[in-house]
């Protein structure tokens, strides 16, 4: 786990803290006491911090994730004629998801049912982060005409924003990546 990604866990789970409440709680995770390593020092966490502006809001020495990036939940499908289609429901808050898959034509078949495992939805929202869905353009299609194909749409929710973004046969360059999340959360391939 990179820096930002313990300082987001740490923010996650106790809300703005301070410059040396995440240093000491990161070195006491590490157990630095009795290692031969350096502990952290405040400087290394304020320049992670800094390197993720788009990240991270810091107020009179106390660090915070914006609220327009604080992720609320997730929903995204995707689906073609004649499937099958699927939809997932990511809570962030309450970290749970639903997962809906469902076809008009295909048969089920003994052989089409499926064990699945499921992924961690704390895992899932450090992936998010990664990707940048914020970034993303609002509609991804190709420059000719498309009758028939793979429609796709996410809609993300943070505490002050709805970043939303949809496709027909095109995609963004991370959503090899997206899929890959997805299914280690759901145990389902998303494409």
């Amino acid at each position: 786990m990179n820096m930002y990604e313990k300082i987001l866990t740490i923010i996650e789970k106790n809300g703005p803290v301070s410059f040396s409440s995440i240093c000491n709680e990161i070195n006491d995770s590490q157990g630095y006491e009795n290692n031969q390593e350096k502990p952290i020092k405040i400087a290394q966490v304020k320049s992670a911090v800094s390197r993720k502006k788009d990240l991270f809001s810091v107020d009179d020495n106390i660090v915070s994730i914006r609220q327009e990036k604080e992720l609320v939940s997730l929903t995204a499908s995707i689906g073609g004629f004649p499937g099958p289609t699927h939809l997932i429901r990511v809570d962030f808050i309450n970290e749970v998801f639903y997962f809906f898959e469902w076809c008009i034509d295909c048969k089920v078949s003994e052989k089409q049912k499926r064990l699945v495992t499921m992924g961690s939805v704390e895992q899932f929202k450090k992936e998010i982060y990664k990707m940048k869905i914020w970034d993303w353009k609002r509609n991804y299609q190709l420059d000719h005409l498309v009758l028939d194909g793979t429609s796709w749409n996410v809609k993300l929710k943070t505490k002050s924003k709805v970043y939303e973004s949809e496709g027909l046969e095109s995609f963004p360059s991370e959503w090899t990546k997206f899929s890959r999340a997805i299914n280690k959360l759901t145990g389902i391939y998303f494409h």
